[in-house]
């Protein structure tokens, strides 16, 4: 197998015409802001080739939340005396636009990556070489996610464009894959576009890299930069810096053939969390009102300042946040900063930026975003996961971006669910991904922050515990053309049963007259920001009597502390606390609330089982069993009576010290199991 080697030489290219279609024109594309504002030329279609759950079949049909998204492919080839599965087979004229994979299982990352362009092989290596090793060009369009994260753990992402005159077929091989639900896993996202029959492409070869490969450095430094490439144009800048005060606003009009360039502002020097969801960015564009988006999220920092750089936004560390979408507009553009939170809000280091623009009648259009929050939401509808309805837009356009902040509020990952975009009412979505986190380029519900010119996560935390989450990607190259409509919906699958806010926000362009179901949601923006679970799930209180495992607040200094479902095992509503994957030494806290202090007779349904350890228990800080065993050969349910004990009027806190195991526990495993706690108050 030859390494895939690419030399920093341009050479000269020959005296014919250049092709309508090629890596240089199609990375020109990439980098040129304005070219988005128009519908696509040469037009095209885009659709995503996935691992997804095969059993997804039908929105009524059995299968729908499917969620075995790996190892799933076209079909398997013998080529050579190999086994090749085929993830990809397109017919051109098309070209790659990104793609992202991850791997698990008993793998090292040895699979070979084979691309065949018009029937030819055109690239081969190591799945991680090829895709993010820097194999063909080197980062950001090559690049893995988040580097905090080990290597074969992160989402490797390839945005180097990869056309192709009549064909493209990607096969994977690896011995370690057996099916989809045992050995290796490898997951993929390609998204393609397909080009008219006619439309001219040269194909894609390590020669054309080769010849390119200046041109590529040029674009990586240019992504890696984020520059704005203002300085070429005819600008005029305006300021609305001042206070807004609550239910006020301040407007600026910008008039002639123009187009916004850049946007910038700073609210309460980025010190308040509230201003950044309760101050509104309003646009409209010769007289029709297509953005309407909270600050924080129309910047992609959610409601808190998360440094971060991306080709179109970034976030600075002062607060400063700046937008780079270009914006045109025929006569005039009307930009409003509406409050609709309590609070006066301060508006700084303002700028609306703008430059000439020559409008085109045919293919020219508006920049919308759009935004609404699903607050304090149930994770399962009727029992069930569901699809959770990002944007739905009506008219001819392109979608180029989406987002979302949310707070989860369970020890558990938020983001199983995979998107479903539906393009011109097609009745099976030609978008199905693998997974939340796929979509947004990173793998494995992981929590580290990262940044990259067109994904980011500029904060994680939340990923698999109660707290803030904040994703975006924005789409260039693999922006999604749609003639009549777009319905982009993402599965609600998280692993809990819970109760969560989940707010997301969608970019998109469309010709004058185009609709959106998003619209002005000012009592959802001016709703308190949650800062902490409790405010989204208060502590339940209770003068006396059960409380379920399930019900209360929990907290784990280490592992998963959430909540298992199981009708076989005998607890009270089929489930119980369920904490793992934490060694000795670690706590898990159950906290819970009362109306009055004084005396109560306390009673614990513990879990035991072959697999479960020791620890201490302690109520508020004093320890009522040291060194609890919860061994049983079987899985069975035990009730320790604690006696008396002295509980105090509001928050009280159960706490479980793990110390190690029972000398006949299996696998050398600590987990810990509560159905419930039953209180009475003794002496009322």
């Amino acid at each position: 197998m030859k390494k895939l080697l690419l030399v920093g030489v341009l050479l000269v290219s020959c005296a014919s015409a250049a092709p309508k279609v090629s890596v240089r024109s199609l990375l020109e594309e990439m980098v040129d802001r304005e070219n988005i504002t128009r519908l696509p030329d040469p037009a095209f279609t885009v659709r995503l080739h996935s691992s997804y759950d095969r059993e997804t079949v039908g929105i009524d049909e059995p299968g729908w939340f499917a969620n075995s998204d790996r190892s799933e492919f076209v079909r398997v080839e013998e080529n050579a005396g190999r086994k090749e599965y085929v993830a990809m087979d397109a017919q051109g004229p098309g070209a790659i636009v990104r793609w992202w994979v991850t791997i698990a299982g008993s793998t090292d990352g040895s699979g070979v990556i084979r691309v065949y362009i018009d029937g030819k092989l055109a690239v081969e290596g190591k799945v991680v070489d090829v895709v993010s090793g820097e194999a063909l060009c080197a980062k950001p369009l090559s690049a893995s996610v988040s580097e905090k994260t080990p290597y074969m753990n992160r989402g490797h992402n390839l945005y180097l464009p990869i056309p192709y005159a009549k064909s493209c077929k990607i096969t994977y091989e690896s011995d370690k894959i057996k099916d989809k639900r045992d050995g290796e896993a490898f997951y993929y996202n390609i998204e393609a576009r397909t080009y008219p029959k006619g439309v001219e492409v040269e194909s894609f070869s390590l020669d054309v890299a080769r010849r390119d490969a200046v041109a590529i450095a040029e674009i990586n430094r240019r992504l890696a930069g984020g520059e704005r490439g203002l300085l070429s144009l005819k600008t005029q800048a305006a300021t609305f810096d001042g206070v807004i005060p609550p239910g006020g606003s301040i407007t600026k009009t910008v008039k002639g053939e123009q187009a916004v360039r850049s946007l910038a502002m700073a609210l309460d020097d980025g010190k308040s969390q509230q201003a950044l969801r309760s101050t509104i960015i309003e646009m409209a564009f010769d007289g029709q009102r297509t953005v309407w988006v909270p600050a924080g999220e129309f910047f992609g920092t959610g409601y808190q300042v998360s440094p971060y750089q991306m080709w179109y936004a970034s976030v600075r560390k002062s607060g400063l946040m700046e937008a780079a979408w270009v914006m045109p507009f025929k006569k005039e553009c009307t930009l409003t900063i509406r409050n609709v939170g309590n609070a006066p809000v301060t508006v700084s280091q303002s700028a609306l930026v703008t430059a000439p623009y020559k409008w085109d009648s045919k293919r020219s259009m508006y920049f919308g975003a759009g935004w609404y929050e699903q607050n304090k939401v149930s994770s399962r509808k009727d029992g069930s996961h569901w699809d959770l309805n990002y944007v739905t837009l009506t008219g001819e356009g392109v979608l180029v971006g989406t987002g979302v902040t949310l707070f989860n509020t369970a020890n558990a990952w938020w983001g199983e669910g995979d998107e479903k975009i539906f393009v011109d009412g097609e009745a099976f979505p030609s978008f199905i991904g693998t997974g939340s986190e796929d979509y947004y380029g990173y793998a494995w519900s992981n929590g580290n922050n990262f940044d990259h010119p067109f994904i980011a996560q500029p904060e994680g935390i939340g990923a698999g515990r109660p707290g803030l989450v904040i994703n975006t990607r924005h789409r260039v190259l693999d922006a999604i053309p749609f003639k009549k409509s777009i319905q982009f919906d993402m599965e609600m699958w998280h692993w809990a049963d819970t109760i969560l806010n989940y707010a997301p926000v969608t970019q998109w362009y469309m010709r004058p007259g185009g609709t959106a179901n998003r619209t002005a949601e000012a009592a959802l923006a001016a709703l308190p920001v949650a800062l902490s679970r409790r405010d989204i799930i208060p502590l339940k209180t209770i003068r006396e009597g059960r409380l379920e495992g399930e019900e209360l607040d929990l907290s784990a200094t280490q592992g998963s502390a959430g909540i298992q479902t199981d009708e076989k095992y005998g607890w009270s509503g089929g489930k119980q606390f369920w904490w793992r994957g934490a060694k000795p030494g670690a706590t898990a806290n159950l906290d819970f609330a009362l109306e009055k202090a004084g005396k109560y007779n306390v009673k614990i349904s513990f879990t035991h089982a072959p697999d479960y350890g020791t620890a201490d228990v302690s109520f508020n800080g004093s320890v009522v069993a040291p060194a609890y065993d919860a061994y049983a050969e079987r899985v069975e349910n035990h009730v320790k009576d604690f006696g008396t004990l002295e509980l105090k009027e509001g928050e009280n806190r159960l706490s479980i010290k793990l110390t190690g195991a029972n000398a006949k526990t299996k696998n050398d495993a600590f987990l810990f199991g509560i159905d419930y706690i039953d209180i009475k108050r003794v002496g009322d």
